[in-house]
């Protein structure tokens, strides 16, 4: 057997050549990372030097525009809260007209119509026929509408006279919404 051979002091060899290959790239890492700072600081402080001006220029351009932008911006708010309002009012509002044609669709045709007044709460009435069986049947027809509860809640009879002279029957009701 050959003595001269030494595996342990060959190994120790290649452990030193892979230190020393770590060690140089550990040093190329550390120097390339100083030089990119070093570059980027340079390249920062020569931007703020050259531009300062224009660059506060253009912000106080920015800040005119948000300005408006706000002032715009609180109209529109205001708008839309009013329009908010409106719909919320017109949601619980009656509507006047659908609640006159459907009571007018109810009064027959032989009644002739003295007074007609309404309100938000009531609707008058008063009529005058030379018919009792023509105020009778628009007094069941709007009885049938509170039972049914189509447009009115209640029906109040506030009178019903006759006038001698030319034999007429007037009819006078108040009537609930």
């Amino acid at each position: 057997m050959n003595t001269n051979i030494n595996l342990l002091l060959h190994r120790d060899e290649e452990l030193l050549k892979q230190k020393k290959k770590v060690k140089i790239f550990n040093f190329i890492a550390v120097v390339s990372l100083i030089i990119v700072g070093l570059i980027s600081l340079s390249i920062f402080l020569l931007i703020q030097i050259t531009n300062s001006s224009s660059v506060k220029k253009d912000q106080d351009d920015i800040l005119k525009r948000i300005s408006q932008f706000q002032n715009k911006q609180l109209k529109l708010f205001i708008l839309n809260k009013r329009v908010e309002s409106i719909s919320k009012v017109m949601k619980a509002r009656k509507d006047l007209a659908k609640i006159t044609s459907g009571l007018l669709a109810k009064i027959p045709g032989e009644l002739f119509i003295e007074n007609f007044e309404a309100s938000s709460q009531t609707v008058t009435l008063t009529g005058k026929s030379s018919s009792l069986m023509v105020i009778g049947e628009l007094i069941n027809n709007l009885t049938n509408m509170v039972r049914n509860k189509e447009i009115i809640k209640s029906l109040t009879l506030n009178s019903l006279s006759l006038e001698r002279d030319s034999n007429i029957y007037t009819v006078s009701m108040e009537s609930e919404l």
